[in-house]
């Protein structure tokens, strides 16, 4: 059995929807007028981007946040430096968290998003 998706309520799908499209290669697959959208990355796992209900206030608890891993290091500070060249909101430098060089940065929405890099054993 594998997680196959994951749905994420946003204050903003359409920023959100063009982040993960630009930064992250992830493609979208299905989108409503209302703002739910599916974005689908190379594995088939699907991010859906859901907008908050009218009158609901976004609140994620403290330290939510996706991730993405990446397979070297190189791909790690390429993606950090693209990343901060197009002024995304960068929230906490590399640095080493539990084994693997991680960054985080916010998502329009405002979704964090976790990068990381773990070296193999």
């Amino acid at each position: 059995m594998n997680l196959n998706h994951i749905d994420i309520p946003t204050t903003d799908t359409a920023g959100a929807r063009s982040f993960f499209e630009r930064h992250f290669g992830l493609r979208t697959i299905f989108a409503r007028e209302d703002g739910l959208t599916v974005l689908l990355d190379e594995d088939n796992f699907a991010l859906t981007l859901s907008p908050l209900p009218d009158g609901e206030a976004l609140r994620y608890p403290t330290g939510f946040h996706i991730g993405f891993n990446l397979d070297s290091e190189h791909e790690f500070y390429e993606r950090h430096g693209s990343l901060a060249a197009a002024r995304v909101p960068i929230v906490l430098q590399p640095t080493v968290l539990g084994g693997a060089l991680t960054f985080q940065c916010h998502a329009p929405g405002p979704i964090l998003v976790e990068v990381a890099y773990r070296p193999r054993a």
